[in-house]
């Protein structure tokens, strides 16, 4: 673990990375910072750089927390820059879109209702599998099950906290059987879920971590990986066979469920801010700096 000395605590996107890597042995990076992947680093700051920006800002918007690296790893038990951050942005009236999937946001559900009450409060949970044994080898072993990821998503919305469910990654011949996938479907509605991302059933790795991904990718699924190399698709780009058929098939049955599935549509919703104590609404972009 290292500590993140910066100046500026938000992207222009109102990105807030707290934490910068995986604490998790996940098949994806989005980064390599040095020769050890699984390093972290830690912005023990954040919470009051994020009150000396958001006291000085005339507009509510929406932060996003979890683009680079979960903020409920388990070092949050010891530097709470999470739970703290949530509580100036609740203090400050703002929303937030919180990426997870570990248990201990339930720690924070005081404060994530308290932003519910006054604007938009939604957690994302990635499910990409129900199968325990390919859900490991895609997020690591230590990561919270499929059921568990259910059911956090079940105490979530009892406590009126909208949820969106992700569908990512689909690897090839790994977890995009067309029967898997609609079955994951018809789980998480019953989870009474806002929207399920379907990542348009696309897999785009990055260059720069492109040859960590295919390694890990051959070490974890060989038979699988072996299959994928026969179709000499274009590097970085994994797509399912059956890609069409399947988008087909799961908008068709989100439409039916009234649940929101086009990953355009849902980042439009997911950056809109929403003031429930007037009624009024203002764009992300209006307000970004």
């Amino acid at each position: 673990m290292y500590i993140i000395e910066s100046r500026n605590i938000l992207t222009p996107q109102n990105g807030l990375n707290l934490y910068r890597g995986r604490t998790q042995d996940s098949i994806l990076l989005t980064e390599i910072a040095g020769s050890d992947s699984m390093d972290l680093g830690v912005k023990t700051d954040a919470p009051e750089l994020l009150a000396g920006v958001l006291k000085a800002r005339r507009n509510k918007g929406i932060i996003i927390l979890g683009n680079m690296g979960d903020p409920y790893n388990k070092y949050e038990e010891e530097y709470l820059l999470t739970r703290n951050s949530l509580k100036v942005i609740e203090n400050y009236d703002h929303g937030v879109i919180i990426s997870t999937y570990q248990n201990r946001i339930l720690r924070d559900i005081d404060v994530l209702k308290g932003i519910s009450r006054k604007t938009k409060c939604v957690v994302e949970i990635k499910i990409p599998t129900l199968d325990d044994d390919k859900l490991k080898k895609i997020d690591g072993p230590e990561t919270l099950g499929s059921e568990d990821r259910l059911r956090l998503i079940r105490n979530l919305r009892k406590e009126g906290i909208d949820v969106i469910a992700t569908m990512y990654p689909i690897i090839p011949f790994v977890n995009d059987d067309e029967k898997d996938i609609i079955n994951l479907i018809q789980k998480l509605a019953e989870c009474d879920i806002i929207g399920i991302d379907l990542a348009d059933m696309r897999l785009a790795v990055k260059k720069s971590v492109r040859d960590f991904f295919y390694k890990q990718y051959e070490k974890r699924f060989p038979k699988e990986y072996e299959m994928y190399v026969s179709r000499n698709d274009k590097p970085g780009e994994l797509l399912p066979e059956n890609r069409t058929a399947i988008l087909a098939e799961t908008e068709k049955i989100c439409k039916e469920l009234g649940i929101m599935y086009e990953s355009k549509t849902i980042k439009a919703w997911k950056r809109q801010y929403e003031n429930k104590t007037t009624g009024e609404q203002m764009s992300l972009f209006d307000f970004a700096k």
